[in-house]
């Protein structure tokens, strides 16, 4: 149960309205209620946790709302409702996902209490992402020196075979602690490496120091795969096939055992040269994953030109499996193409019991997610595994 959290209501319908707040008053939420959205600014205040938006409104609608909302830097999560066309939802949600704000789900109208109360259950503080002003982020120079200096270091997330539950491989997570600014998100500085040069210095890094605790832990008698994300600034290098099996030769790992993903989006820029140098990766036996799938603007047709051994569903997708019915279709989808292409598919982002087993029915065949376990250091992996493996004993 969440306590006194401040939520408001924007709604033209008045009695729908009064439901919301009916509802979030008996989970002992701080509610106010907007009727006219033309007043909606007069309401508004930074400290709001969690917006009800309708969408279809007179004279302004939700999503100019939802701009404002952007326009304002607001830390609120939002959930979107309407009476009408449910792709019109989706969408919304999707636009304010790449406006960074968190948007808890959707509500087509009319719905159950329960709907409405299972969305605001799922809230957290810690669950809305925080704003960074790139003022207080570090420099180019900052990263350079952090390069050099053996400021980065790699976390791993397990994937789980979902159907027998066994742990299969880990993806290899590159993370940056600054000594002054704390954990630095990678979305801000490899975009900083790729401007400036540098991708190649951190791929570099990366795919050694992956490779490396792959060894190490098969060594141990561990046996996983290592999933590694590739730039696609590296991936447009010709010699990065042999460069990456020279690299897997010294510390005696097969590629078999290495999945290198690469971006919808990245792979369609410039598809002949990435099917050149993903066919020839293949040719040397490292498997191929597409991920981020379903985010880009790819054609079936450039999917099967590259030969892709995984296929990586968006997060995007999964964390909503459950109550989006758009999310659950594209994912049902994804499953059966993979299939069909005789590709595995794997899901991130899976966050509870439910979409686990949902994802279980339809077919998937490995996930990764805060549910099963969050990124941790290579220490940490070996004790996760066993605890894991006792768990599904019981």
């Amino acid at each position: 149960m969440i306590f006194n959290k401040k939520l408001l209501v924007v709604d033209d319908e008045v009695d729908f309205a009064d439901f919301v707040v009916e509802v979030a008053e008996s989970m002992e939420f701080d509610v106010s209620s907007v009727s006219d959205p033309s007043k909606f600014s007069n309401f508004y205040t930074n400290d709001i946790d969690i917006i009800v938006l309708d969408l279809f409104m007179p004279v302004i609608d939700g999503i100019e709302l939802l701009r404002f909302l952007a326009d304002n830097k607001s830390e609120a999560a939002i959930i979107f409702m309407s009476g009408k066309d449910r792709g019109v939802l989706h969408s919304a949600q999707q636009l304010a996902s790449k406006r960074g704000m968190r948007v808890l789900g959707t509500l087509q109208k009319p719905f159950l209490v329960q709907e409405l109360e299972d969305l605001l259950e799922k809230y957290t503080p810690d669950s809305v992402p925080k704003l960074v002003d790139p003022a207080e982020m570090p420099a180019f120079g900052e990263l350079k020196s952090a390069i050099v200096n053996g400021q980065l270091s790699l976390v791993y997330q397990p994937q789980i075979n979902i159907n027998d539950r066994t742990v299969v491989g880990v993806e290899a997570l590159l993370r940056w602690k600054h000594p002054d600014k704390g954990m630095i998100p990678p979305s801000y500085f490899i975009a900083i490496a790729e401007e400036h040069d540098l991708i190649s210095d951190i791929t570099e890094y990366v795919t050694k120091a992956a490779i490396s605790q792959l060894a190490e832990w098969q060594a141990q008698g561990i046996s996983l795969r290592m999933s590694i994300n590739i730039s696609p600034q590296t991936l447009y290098e010709l010699d990065m096939p042999e460069e990456l099996a020279t690299n897997a030769e010294e510390l005696g790992v097969s590629p078999s055992d290495i999945v290198i993903e690469v971006t919808e989006t990245a792979v369609m820029s410039d598809i002949v040269r990435y099917m050149d140098i993903l066919t020839r990766l293949r040719m040397k036996g490292f498997n191929l994953s597409i991920d981020d799938f379903g985010t880009g603007y790819s054609s079936l047709q450039k999917l099967v030109q590259v030969p892709f051994t995984e296929l990586k569903i968006d997060l995007e997708f999964i964390k909503n499996l459950a109550i989006d019915n758009e999310c659950r279709t594209i994912t049902e989808i994804s499953i059966l193409l993979a299939d069909k292409l005789d590709m595995r598919v794997v899901a991130e982002g899976i966050e509870n019991e439910a979409v686990w087993n949902i994802l279980k029915e339809l077919g998937c065949d490995e996930g990764q997610g805060y549910w099963m376990g969050k990124p941790m250091p290579a220490k940490e992996v070996a004790a996760w595994i066993e605890d894991w493996s006792l768990k599904g004993q019981h």
